[in-house]
């Protein structure tokens, strides 16, 4: 359900035993052949597919928080939050639908968000905005089978965003101007050995290192390998969806439980 369309007797009605999904999206460069909207796109566009795949009447999507961190690619043409702003912001959304009467409440991760998103539902439960809260990226949750479709793993405006932009928006890709770019975001001269592609660092690379903002093989892309790649990420989505709303959500989270120690 698009909570857009729908009036507030609608929304009242589904929270009881609805999800609220917030999807998030950032305006950030992906080369020269992708329009600066391209993650809002696609998670806007895998999130329509999971709702579909799912229950229509109980996945209810709000808008998307189409501004994120955008650090990383600040000297391409770039517009973003600062960390602490997309996080209060993502707080104040999450409060407000529980307001509403949601107590199952996803995000829906379509860019590099840090971990925003985490940080807000700790928050949330810190505050005793309690209910079942979920941080979700199709993009994660479905990486072996991504790869094995494009032949690479997700990278910057590379096979898979160029698929996916194909298969949604072709009217909007210019494949004419696609370019291949190094295969991750260290580039050629990233400089530090240990602190690059190493599981358990974290290190944002200079911009730099790509030229033209691209990762990975553009130009390996079409649309046929998009709308694979979609129905891939759609039904994990779906499939956590199913699953939360397969059963009441168990009091452990919507009350402040405490521990007691033994007599």
């Amino acid at each position: 359900m698009d909570a857009q369309q729908a009036d507030w007797m609608t929304l009242r009605r589904a929270a009881g035993d609805g999800v609220a999904v917030i999807p998030m999206g950032s305006f950030e460069a992906h080369g020269p052949h992708l329009p600066c909207g391209t993650d809002t796109m696609l998670v806007e566009g895998i999130v329509s597919a999971a709702v579909e795949a799912s229950d229509p009447r109980r996945v209810v999507v709000f808008p998307t928080v189409r501004y994120s961190v955008v650090e990383w690619a600040r000297p391409f043409a770039s517009v973003g939050l600062s960390p602490a702003t997309l996080h209060a912001k993502l707080v104040d959304l999450a409060a407000d639908l529980h307001r509403l009467g949601f107590r199952r409440i996803a995000f829906v991760q379509g860019h590099g968000n840090l971990p925003a998103s985490q940080m807000a539902i700790s928050q949330l439960r810190y505050d005793k905005t309690l209910a079942l809260y979920v941080d979700l990226c199709p993009y994660l949750m479905a990486a072996d089978e991504a790869r094995d479709i494009a032949g690479e793993d997700l990278t910057h405006a590379g096979t898979i965003e160029t698929a996916l932009m194909l298969a949604l928006h072709a009217d909007r890709v210019d494949m004419a101007r696609a370019v291949d770019g190094p295969g991750d975001l260290g580039g050629g001269g990233f400089g530090y050995r240990t602190l690059h592609n190493r599981p358990g660092v974290f290190c944002i690379p200079a911009s730099t290192a790509l030229p033209d903002g691209v990762e990975g093989l553009a130009t390996r892309a079409t649309a046929e390998m998009g709308a694979r790649l979609l129905r891939v990420y759609a039904d994990a989505l779906a499939e956590v969806f199913d699953d939360i709303l397969g059963t009441d959500v168990p009091s452990v989270f919507l009350e402040d439980v405490r521990k007691e120690p033994d007599p």
